[in-house]
């Protein structure tokens, strides 16, 4: 493999010049991949996930105030979300002088995720756990946040605050991990936020990894297998390709964090002004993450990763779609960023998912020094 330094201005613009020859070699995979007709794999783990992927805003059905498991009295004040069939609900309300959230949790997961909160109860200081608990409506209660990072990633932060945002938010992936928690979602609008704004800036004053919905418990020497777990944007290869999803793939997901922090880009995302006829924006996605993070041993300990999975095929033949007039554009070589920044991204994002940091090793990673 050839590789090229090039521009973060240029890597950012979502590769969208892309070769027709690429664009052939893309179409070829994803024709393989559907002709194949993919066996449904079971999980390894029991995780009864129904997690709806479309949000509609509708006229508000709930109640004007609700009743905790603590006895507290809940008065909403709005309806921040609303889904229909079957409706989930998140709620702004007051109780006394303070503000939560409450959050309607589907009765299928409702038992599974109070077990995953047991087992971080008492444990953890950067997870955003309920507060109390509304039974007969499925509802969980959280303490009110300001806001998450995907919003204040974009304001006027200094390189020091990035970097605590960000200690402080892989914090809470290490504490789930230490008790065989993988979330499964991270992206920046999971990492809940206090802040405060003066005349001196703006001073941070908690932060929480949260959303756990989709959490699961996976014992050591287990693996979540057959779900295309996460958001499209932040996912990692094996969970693209309905592989074996475990600590690694949070860790590839938060590098991707990493970068939108620092840099203020999503290098994932995907327009529908960047894709051709009949290209599929997940093969985009694919070779991006080939182009950026693969090197020759990360590519095949993938690959040997994989398994007989049928979406070898597709990493395999995107690999092949690369050449001199779409090189690959390693991270590693990325001008603008800094050096001890791509040795923690590089450590995080290595595709065999088996050569990845921990989030214990990436907090004492260099780049944290004095945060």
């Amino acid at each position: 493999m050839r590789f090229f330094t090039t521009p973060f201005s240029y890597v950012v613009s979502m590769l969208s010049s892309c070769s027709p020859i690429m664009h052939s070699f893309k179409a070829r995979a994803y024709s393989a991949l559907v002709s194949s007709r993919l066996p449904s794999y079971r999980s390894i783990v029991n995780s009864r996930l129904h997690r709806r992927a479309s949000t509609i805003l509708t006229s508000s059905i709930h109640a004007d105030e609700y009743i905790g498991k603590s006895g507290r009295h809940y008065k909403v004040e709005r309806a921040l979300q609303e889904e229909s069939s079957p409706p989930r609900q998140v709620l702004l309300a007051t109780a006394g002088d303070q503000r939560f959230i409450l959050k309607y949790i589907h009765e299928v997961n409702f038992e599974d995720l109070q077990d995953v909160n047991r087992r971080l109860r008492n444990n953890t200081s950067h997870v955003r756990l309920p507060q109390d608990i509304i039974p007969d409506k499925s509802m969980f209660v959280f303490e009110y946040f300001t806001g998450h990072l995907l919003h204040l990633a974009q304001q006027d932060l200094s390189l020091g605050t990035r970097k605590k945002l960000l200690k402080e938010a892989l914090r809470g992936i290490a504490e789930i991990h230490d008790r065989d928690i993988v979330h499964t979602d991270i992206k920046a609008d999971n990492f809940f936020v206090n802040w405060k704004q003066s005349d001196d800036g703006i001073t941070i004053d908690k932060v929480q990894l949260g959303d756990l919905e989709d959490a699961v418990h996976i014992p050591p020497g287990s693996s979540m297998l057959g779900k295309q777990a996460g958001n499209w944007m932040w996912r990692s290869p094996e969970a693209h390709a309905r592989g074996r999803v475990n600590k690694p793939s949070d860790i590839f997901s938060f590098a991707l964090v990493c970068i939108y922090v620092v840099h203020k880009r999503v290098i994932f995302a995907v327009g529908d002004d960047e894709l051709d006829e009949g290209i599929d924006r997940l093969a985009v996605v694919i070779e991006r993450q080939i182009s950026y993070f693969a090197d020759n041993d990360g590519f095949h300990g993938f690959l040997e990763y994989l398994g007989d999975n049928p979406w070898a095929s597709v990493f395999n033949i995107t690999l092949n779609g690369f050449n001199q007039d779409n090189p690959i554009r390693p991270f590693s070589l990325w001008q603008g960023v800094d050096d001890d920044f791509k040795s923690l991204i590089c450590a995080m994002t290595n595709l065999d998912p088996r050569r990845r940091i921990t989030a214990r090793q990436a907090l004492v990673h260099k780049w944290f020094d004095g945060v």
